[in-house]
């Protein structure tokens, strides 16, 4: 399979002059967390919400709430974007875009056809379409894959704690556990973006760990939580990601203590080494 048949053809895009306040408030309402930046249909840019937040005032900062505003109203992107841009071919295939994606570390890549954005790639298209292709890697379990130890939080830590180990391990969900070891809950940066911050996507960073610093994670993290165990067969518990458009699984034991968890990172990975292998 190539670029050209996995890939996302409407996308959304920002242009270089837009300011901070606009792409943020672009990315909440479009729940998405990558946006490439063009002009004239050429990409020049890419910007991501970890830029945004990284190019906002710190949690220091002497600039009142106006002055906030005014700065995240009047910066442009242009001034955190990465200008350059790795990109995809429409026939590239698909297991080059994963082997890119993974290695990079990117959630996903812009497409380009004659010079101009013709789609995008990301890293659930590829998952999707190494589950139609049938590899290897299906003959593996999800304890070959998955990761292990992790960062995590307890019910009773204030959210601002798990905002940092989030930022700090620049992860984007924490498994919560018991005294006991015993899997309670996950929390998500989504969830902590909801609950502070849901009616004012403009709010800066050091505003929403005011809001939260009170908050605990129990308050806020989600208690339905899916799971897979070590023994779980790799195309199943990639069908779970993407049935549920989750980013990642804990991986539990029979007496529901944490064994490690799984991301769709982990399994592109495993589809990408188990290709080079079966190639040389």
């Amino acid at each position: 399979m190539n670029v050209r048949e996995m890939m996302q053809r409407d996308v959304v895009t920002a242009t270089p002059e837009m300011s901070l306040s606009q792409v943020r408030k672009l990315m909440h309402d479009e729940q998405i967390r990558h946006v490439p930046v063009v002009a004239d249909a050429r990409v020049v840019g890419i910007v991501t919400d970890r830029d945004v937040r990284d190019a906002m005032p710190s949690a220091a900062t002497t600039l009142s709430r106006g002055e906030i505003r005014y700065q995240l109203d009047t910066t442009s992107i242009a001034s955190c974007m990465t200008r350059e841009v790795v990109t995809l071919a429409p026939d590239d295939d698909m297991v080059h875009a994963a082997r890119v994606l993974t290695a990079r570390k990117f959630g996903c890549m812009p497409v380009v056809e004659e010079g101009r954005l013709a789609g995008i790639v990301t890293e659930i298209d590829c998952l999707r379409a190494s589950l139609q292709s049938r590899g290897a890697w299906h003959e593996a379990p999800v304890k070959d894959v998955m990761e292990a130890p992790m960062i995590t939080v307890a019910p009773e830590d204030l959210v601002r704690t798990a905002y940092q180990r989030m930022q700090g391990g620049r992860v984007r969900h924490l498994p919560v556990l018991d005294d006991a070891e015993r899997l309670v809950g996950v929390i998500t940066d989504r969830d902590i973006r909801r609950a502070g911050a849901s009616d004012a996507p403009h709010l800066a960073s050091h505003e929403l760990t005011y809001l939260l610093e009170k908050v605990t994670v129990h308050e806020i993290m989600t208690t339905q939580v899916h799971t897979v165990q070590g023994a779980t067969a790799l195309p199943e518990a990639g069908e779970l990601l993407l049935a549920h458009k989750f980013g990642c699984l804990p991986v539990t034991r029979d007496d529901g203590t944490l064994e490690g968890m799984l991301t769709v990172t982990d399994l592109l990975r495993c589809y990408v080494e188990q290709h080079d292998a079966a190639s040389t």
